[in-house]
C-alpha cells in the first residue's frame, strides 16, 4: 500500500509533467498533506519553490507552522517564501482566507504552475458541499487533477492514505486543532456527514471522488459541444439555441454569459432559452435580443445599435 500511494503521486505528477527539472511552486501549511507534496516534488527531482502563508490566526501555533515549513524546505533544498497572510476580521473568513493564499502563490509562481496538496478526501468533500449548496450537477466536477495552473499531484490519495505514507516515511507534520472544530460547513462534513456514508458504504469517499473526475470529464465534453452554439464575438443564435438540447441550451447561456462576467441565475436561464427577450440581469447586465440571436452585455454597456 504504502509503494502504492508513492506511485499513484508519481503517475499522476507526471501525467501534471511534473518531472525532473520542471518548475512548480508549492504552497505548503505544515500539515500532512502539504508536507507529502513538497517531500513528493522534491523526490520527483522538480524545481519546486515553496510558499508558505503565514495567517497568524493560532498566535505561537502558527508561528510554529511557519517554523516546520522553514526546516522541511531546507531539508529538501527547497526555496520558502514565507508571506504575511493576516485577514481583518469578520464574516466569510475561510473565503478570504483562501484567496489570500492564491493571491500570495501566484505573486511568487510567475509563469511556474502552482501545486496544491488537495487530496480524494478533499474532492469528496467539495462534492458534497457543492451538491448541498448549489443543487447544480455541476457542482460533482470538483477539485480536477489541473485547473488552469492549478496541479493537483496528491488527488489520487485519501487524506488517511497521506498520512500513512508520511509515517512511513518518518516525515513528522503539523496538525491544525481548528480542521477539528464543529463550526465551518467543511468540518461538519468531515467530521460527521463522510463518516455516516462510511458506515452506509464502506468506499463512499472514494465513489464521490470518482463521480468527480467522470464529471470532470463529461463537463469538459459538455463545454466543447455548448460552445459550438455560441458565436466567435460571443452571442447564441437563437434559432439553433431553440433546436438544441434543453440542457446543451442551458449551458451555452451560462458560458456565453460568463464571458461578459456574468452570472445567470435560474430564471434568466429558463427566459432566454423558451422565450428570448431583452432582459436585466444580475449585476446590471443586459441580455440585448433581437430576432435571430441573443447577445449579452456588461453593466454600462448600453444596448447593441440595431436591436430590435
Amino acid at each position: 500500500m504504502a509503494a502504492d500511494v508513492a506511485d499513484r503521486i508519481a503517475a499522476r505528477a507526471a501525467a501534471l509533467g511534473l518531472g525532473p527539472g520542471a518548475p512548480v511552486t508549492a504552497l505548503v501549511s505544515g500539515g500532512a498533506d502539504s508536507t507529502l507534496l513538497l517531500v513528493s516534488l522534491a523526490e520527483l527531482g522538480c524545481a519546486v519553490h515553496a510558499v508558505h502563508v503565514a495567517h497568524g490566526l493560532r498566535g505561537e501555533e502558527s508561528a510554529a507552522d511557519a517554523d516546520a515549513c522553514r526546516a522541511l524546505a531546507e531539508r529538501l533544498g527547497a526555496p520558502l517564501a514565507i508571506v504575511d497572510g493576516r485577514v481583518a476580521p469578520g464574516g466569510n473568513l475561510e473565503a478570504r482566507l483562501r484567496d489570500a493564499r492564491r493571491a500570495a502563490a501566484l505573486a511568487h509562481a510567475g509563469d511556474d504552475p502552482i501545486a496544491t496538496g488537495h487530496t480524494l478526501s478533499d474532492r469528496a468533500e467539495t462534492v458534497l458541499y457543492r451538491l448541498a449548496a448549489s443543487g447544480s450537477p455541476r457542482g460533482l466536477a470538483a477539485l480536477p487533477p489541473r485547473d488552469g495552473r492549478w496541479l493537483r499531484p496528491l488527488i489520487d490519495c485519501s487524506r488517511d492514505e497521506v498520512r500513512r505514507e508520511l509515517v512511513r516515511r518518518g516525515v513528522t507534520w503539523r496538525d491544525d486543532p481548528t480542521n477539528a472544530e464543529p463550526g465551518p460547513a467543511r468540518n461538519r462534513i468531515r467530521l460527521d456527514v463522510l463518516p455516516a456514508l462510511a458506515q452506509a458504504h464502506p468506499g463512499a469517499e472514494r465513489n464521490l471522488a470518482r463521480a468527480a473526475l467522470l464529471a470532470d470529464d463529461e463537463r469538459a465534453l459538455l463545454d466543447e459541444l455548448a460552445d459550438g452554439l455560441i458565436d466567435p464575438d460571443g452571442g447564441v443564435p437563437t434559432g439553433p439555441l431553440a433546436a438544441a438540447p434543453p440542457a446543451l441550451a442551458r449551458l451555452a447561456l451560462r458560458r456565453a454569459a460568463a464571458r461578459q462576467g456574468l452570472t445567470l441565475g435560474h430564471d434568466d436561464v429558463e427566459a432566454l432559452r423558451t422565450s428570448p427577450r431583452r432582459r436585466t440581469l444580475p449585476g446590471a447586465g443586459m441580455a440585448d435580443v433581437d430576432s435571430h440571436r441573443i447577445r449579452f452585455l456588461p453593466p454600462g454597456a448600453g444596448r447593441r445599435e440595431g436591436a430590435a
